[in-house]
């Protein structure tokens, strides 16, 4: 009956730590993607949702689709885009994303009123945090699968600030 209490007690212990653990993680922006258990064709639409956007012109993001995008963005890791590789059969399945990311900071700014709309600039933090991320997994990515590099991953290996 005592090593009953003790598991008991354990296993409490263990699932309060788990609850603090992902709180934590949570609240420092390091939570897993929502992505991660994610089937393969879902990926893949999302992979097909961002090359079409990179054909839009910035004018025509609103700011509510760059909020969903953005948080989107900003659970993507080099889990995910490891996955997309064989479904897509390319190396840097990163790209489409990143470029994304950038083309929708680059329409932010140019927005009417930028500057003192804080809500805008508030969307604009949320997509840099992105880029932030995205960034962080392209040089992974790069570093893995060298070959075929394109133009935009020689930059981010640079050394230095990057003014991407």
């Amino acid at each position: 009956m005592e090593d009953e209490f003790k598991i008991r007690k354990l296993e409490a212990r263990v699932g309060n730590l788990e609850r603090q653990v992902r709180f934590l993680l949570q609240v420092n922006g390091l939570d897993l993607s929502a992505l991660r258990e994610a089937p393969d064709d879902e990926l893949l639409k999302y992979y097909q949702d961002v090359v079409q956007l990179l054909g839009l012109r910035g004018e025509q993001f609103a700011p509510e689709i760059m909020q969903v995008w953005g948080e989107l963005l900003c659970q993507i890791s080099e889990y995910e885009l490891t996955r997309l590789q064989e479904i897509v059969e390319y190396d840097h399945t990163w790209e489409p994303f990143y470029q994304l990311c950038k083309k929708m900071m680059t329409a932010l700014r140019q927005r009417r009123g930028f500057a003192k709309d804080t809500v805008l600039k508030n969307l604009y933090a949320l997509l840099d945090k992105a880029r932030k991320n995205l960034r962080d997994s392209a040089v992974i990515m790069i570093k893995n699968y060298p070959q075929e590099l394109p133009q935009v991953a020689k930059v981010l290996l640079k050394d230095g600030p990057l003014a991407i």
